[in-house]
């Protein structure tokens, strides 16, 4: 491997983010990091990967990766992402010193490039479902209804109920791929908030 072939961080983005992509490089570069723009030397090591992502699903939860989230921010994630703000270049700046003191390696702009690619790991997307339906819960309340969640490494049920009687169920087994999902009294519109929410989480799963 060669010198030139060794890089602090590389930044791959869609075409519509490289004005505010090259901005960021430059001032990277300006700052004494060296900087691989896009994945053309798939051999290349370099310390983190970058990627401009612009929707809260392309982010992903990678050693070496420190994805960079350009559109709205999501109100809970748990996967850690920088913004394209004032801070940014010194936070890259100090997450390659860190990196540096502490011996790390780097990795394959490749490997890197390949596991950004893949999706994030169910419990990511579970953990996601629970807030979800922790941030709809009180919505539940003027319709008379309340809400429990019961949450295991691999699965999730969900239970509402009116007056102690259960009205809508819904059971997640990631490991089996499983989604037992139940309407046991009136019809799903009664609840649109939690309905809605719990539709665009089982998509991640």
């Amino acid at each position: 491997m060669t010198e030139s072939a060794t890089y602090d961080i590389a930044v791959s983005f869609a075409e519509e983010q490289r004005a505010v992509v090259d901005e960021v490089v430059e001032a990277c570069r300006q700052r004494g990091l060296t900087v691989l723009e896009g994945n053309d030397l798939p051999q290349a090591r370099v310390r983190f990967l970058v990627p401009f992502v612009s929707t809260v699903d392309d982010l992903v939860d990678r050693d070496h990766v420190l994805p960079v989230l350009t559109g709205e921010p999501p109100a809970s994630s748990d996967v850690i992402y920088l913004r394209a703000d004032e801070h940014l270049v010194d936070t890259l700046v100090a997450r390659v010193e860190a990196a540096e003191t502490a011996g790390e390696e780097r990795a394959l702009v490749s490997d890197l490039a390949e596991a950004h690619k893949q999706p994030a790991p169910a419990g990511n997307a579970l953990r996601q479902l629970a807030e979800q339906f922790a941030a709809a819960s009180p919505a539940l309340a003027g319709r008379g209804l309340t809400g429990t969640l019961h949450q295991g490494d691999s699965t999730i049920a969900l239970r509402v109920e009116r007056a102690g009687d259960a009205v809508y169920a819904l059971q997640v087994d990631s490991d089996n791929e499983r989604v037992n999902f139940v309407v046991l009294v009136g019809s799903a519109e009664q609840l649109p908030v939690l309905w809605q929410r719990i539709e665009d989480m089982l998509t991640a799963l």
